[in-house]
């Protein structure tokens, strides 16, 4: 099966091609700059496989919570080749992708990501899945909220942040455990999770787009205007 993995979630870049018998992977931190970099590198990396993008099978792309810019991006890309070649498109939460293959570690996985403004983003997942909602949460609230619970795996871009955050978290958490590969790209286990995504629900719908937890800073912006027209207005 061959199969095309988009990561732009963060400043890190991630591209992951799996062929019937090779996998590339290419993954940079060029800083959000993806529409400069993203399609630039898919043709590399198709070429190092010399395969056509129409000999695709699926394409995969992680859908958020993340940067509003990188989605943007990584999705409107991933629709417009599906769209281009009739390829079907699975797009993955990215905690899911933080979490995929974890749970061999411990009973709890925590995926967390920063979400700026003192908040992070994160999910608990258990045997694979996901219980309960994503968190659009302030670092200390997550940290009281994890202590109710028992062998916790930390993961994700932002998990040494957040135990820094909570100073002597580790010494009163003796199962706490950190992921020491929690901030490396998780590129191949975006392709992988997309696979089975795909084959237990097949691709996404037409009008599927990115998960966005809170608006835009643009979309804030129109808010408060429009309330203050409406302000003036009475």
């Amino acid at each position: 099966m061959n199969v095309l993995a988009i990561d732009t979630s963060t400043s890190m870049l991630g591209i992951g091609l799996q062929t019937d018998e090779h996998y590339f992977e290419m993954n940079q931190d060029v800083g959000l700059h993806h529409t400069e970099n993203l399609l630039a590198e898919v043709r590399v990396l198709l070429e190092k496989a010399a395969l056509s993008i129409e000999k695709l099978d699926l394409i995969v792309a992680s859908k958020g919570p993340g940067s509003f810019t990188g989605l943007r991006i990584g999705i409107s890309t991933a629709k417009g080749l599906s769209f281009g070649t009739g390829i079907p498109l699975v797009s993955v939460p990215t905690l899911e992708m933080y979490a995929f293959g974890q749970s061999i570690a411990s009973e709890w996985v925590v995926p967390v990501m920063d979400a700026r403004k003192n908040r992070v983003y994160a999910a608990f997942y258990k045997d694979g899945a996901a219980r309960g909602e994503v968190l659009d949460i302030a670092p200390d609230l997550l940290l009281q909220e994890m202590s109710e619970y028992n062998r916790i795996l930390l993961t994700g871009p932002f998990a040494a942040d957040l135990i820094r955050l909570g100073k002597n978290i580790e010494a009163r958490w003796d199962n706490l455990i950190l992921d020491p590969l929690h901030a490396a790209p998780k590129t191949f286990a975006l392709l992988q999770k997309g696979i089975e995504t795909f084959s237990q629900r097949g691709g996404d719908e037409k009008h599927s787009g990115p998960l966005y937890i809170r608006p835009s800073e643009a979309e804030l912006s129109l808010q408060i205007e429009g309330d203050e027209r409406k302000t003036n207005d009475k």
